[in-house]
């Protein structure tokens, strides 16, 4: 495989089944390319750490914050040791295989600084479905903007969006951020399919039934003028 010009972020917190099982498929992956940043998230043991330091491949990093950032702060933390032009992120839960991650992001263009890939999720159970689009036209309605499948992951934006701002949200309204800002300053988004699985190991940290997802909805909501604000400054 060629070397390519994007790195993806990939935070932890406390999984260390998904790290080691996520691992383990990149140690499989046929390239040499530095492609994945592999962030422990202020964990409460360091059994993540010894993981990482057993398995060392070269076709990924391993970096540490020794407090948990929240899902946004982690992927603009670990951001800071992308060595390439583009950031790709994507959750640890391994809903997705990193490999099929690597080979959708390394088949687009990657020609142009406004550019905002934002893979579109395919084979969902349906309820799961059903609420991210009853979010969509809330969230579409309330920002005047068309966001629908805004957990679609993984992601992909040029390196410079991260200096524009300390302020991002921290928690996982970060990718519903992300969308809007591109949507307001006219980047090219892409939308490739992307297959989901169930979660192998463990469970989710914040989506605990539905009276956590209404929580995150209200709490995106209410960031509006905040959003609109940091959306003025340019890259």
């Amino acid at each position: 495989m060629k070397d390519n010009n994007f790195q993806i972020v990939v935070p932890f917190y406390n999984d260390e089944d998904s790290f080691e099982t996520f691992v383990e498929i990149l140690n499989k992956m046929e390239t040499e390319d530095n492609a994945f940043i592999l962030l422990d998230n202020g964990s409460d043991t360091n059994e993540i750490k010894k993981i990482a330091e057993n398995k060392r491949k070269n076709n990924w990093t391993f970096v540490r914050s020794e407090k948990n950032l929240g899902f946004g702060g982690g992927i603009k933390y670990a951001a800071e040791f992308v060595e390439k032009e583009f950031v790709a992120w994507m959750p640890g839960n391994l809903k997705l295989n990193p490999s099929d991650v690597y080979e959708v992001i390394a088949k687009q263009k990657l020609d142009e600084k406004y550019l905002y890939i934002k893979c579109a999720r395919k084979n969902r159970p349906k309820i799961d479905h059903l609420k991210t689009r009853i979010f969509g036209i809330i969230a579409s309605i309330y920002f005047g903007k068309k966001i629908f499948d805004a957990g679609g992951t993984p992601n992909l934006i040029h390196k410079d969006f991260f200096s524009i701002e300390k302020d991002f949200p921290k928690d996982f309204s970060f990718d519903v951020f992300v969308y809007y800002y591109c949507l307001l300053n006219s980047f090219k988004i892409k939308r490739p399919s992307i297959s989901y699985k169930t979660r192998v190991h463990g469970e989710s940290h914040w989506q605990k039934g539905l009276i956590s997802e209404i929580k995150l909805t209200f709490n995106i909501l209410k960031y509006k003028k905040q959003w609109k604000d940091i959306s003025k400054i340019k890259i």
